[in-house]
């Protein structure tokens, strides 16, 4: 999995839509960066270069000059699209939906289409890691872990974004997936305006309201993948439910592989003759193992997630 962390800066913190700098930075699965940029836009509105809120001392460090010099928002638009929609990268952001909505104000504004994309917050997975109640700042997660920046640069951000998932990795031993099938976090997306905020799903509805609503979004989203194969036609499917409940990349990179080659998905296990496991194991998965050990002997088979989402067959 690929990475692509981004973070922009208004140059009117009154007027959403006045972006003038979005921060890219991109990065292999083990979090070697392999690109970084600033792209500079002249946000063709009247600056507020000391911050968003009067007296509060933020400076932008923005150069006006710089800025009146660089392309408006339509004639950047293309290339913001060919990064956050190209579903090449995870896409990751800090207090991720702030960015979005000012993507949002942005084309409302000059009439453009919709930038659809999925993402996650690596604020909000950071507060469920450290058991914390409030969210923090780039700077305050950066002086804990060690680590100098420039804040309130958009690629500084964007970078210190992905310091922030290579911490949670490293000191928790998890991937980003198994981070969010932890802590159940919904990824977060855009679709034709509308802002479906990253948060963490536990707690906040009954467990049989959350599969329910789970199985909902995945019944929904195999309904959109194009059957290019027949490998696994006639056979039915069933996830794990820690990794349904998981809403995470790594469950729809195994529907995607399911549906594409004419398998069918559904959440009852008697319905199914393969059943997907899921490397970081809830109570409920290991219950539902017991009833999938009894199957066996009908014929279900099991394959690893990880091993599926690869393509590789479970024979």
């Amino acid at each position: 999995m690929k990475y692509l962390a981004f973070d922009i800066e208004a140059a009117n913190g009154f007027k959403p839509y006045s972006i003038c700098s979005i921060g890219i930075v991109t990065a292999e699965e083990n979090f070697r960066i392999t690109y970084r940029t600033n792209i500079w836009i002249n946000p063709k509105t009247a600056y507020n270069l000391d911050g968003t809120r009067k007296n509060v001392g933020i400076d932008l460090h923005l150069d006006k000059k710089l800025l009146d010099a660089s392309p408006d928002f339509p004639h950047r638009y293309q290339l913001i699209k060919s990064y956050l929609c190209s579903g090449e990268y995870l896409v990751v952001g800090h207090a991720v939906d702030a960015d979005v909505r000012m993507l949002n104000a942005a084309c409302q504004r000059y009439n453009l289409p919709s930038l659809d994309f999925k993402f996650i917050c690596s604020q909000l997975l950071y507060k469920l890691y450290r058991g914390e109640k409030d969210v923090k700042a780039l700077s305050k997660i950066a002086a804990e872990l060690g680590i100098s920046y420039r804040e309130h640069n958009s690629e500084e951000d964007a970078w210190m974004s992905l310091q922030t998932l290579r911490f949670l990795t490293r000191d928790s031993g998890l991937t980003v997936e198994q981070l969010m099938e932890k802590y159940q976090v919904r990824m977060g997306s855009n679709s034709n305006f509308t802002l479906q905020r990253p948060v963490s799903l536990s707690g906040q509805t009954s467990k049989k309201q959350l599969t329910q609503q789970a199985v909902e979004n995945i019944k929904r989203y195999a309904g959109g993948v194009t059957v290019t194969g027949s490998r696994f036609k006639g056979k039915t499917f069933c996830i794990a439910r820690s990794l349904e409940l998981s809403q995470s990349p790594l469950l729809y990179r195994v529907l995607d592989v399911i549906v594409s080659q004419g398998g069918k998905y559904s959440s009852k296990l008697v319905r199914c003759d393969v059943y997907v496991k899921n490397q970081v194991q809830s109570q409920v998965d290991v219950m539902r193992e017991k009833r999938i050990a009894e199957l066996a002997l009908q014929g279900v088979k099991t394959v690893e997630a990880e091993v599926l989402a690869e393509g590789e067959d479970y024979e």
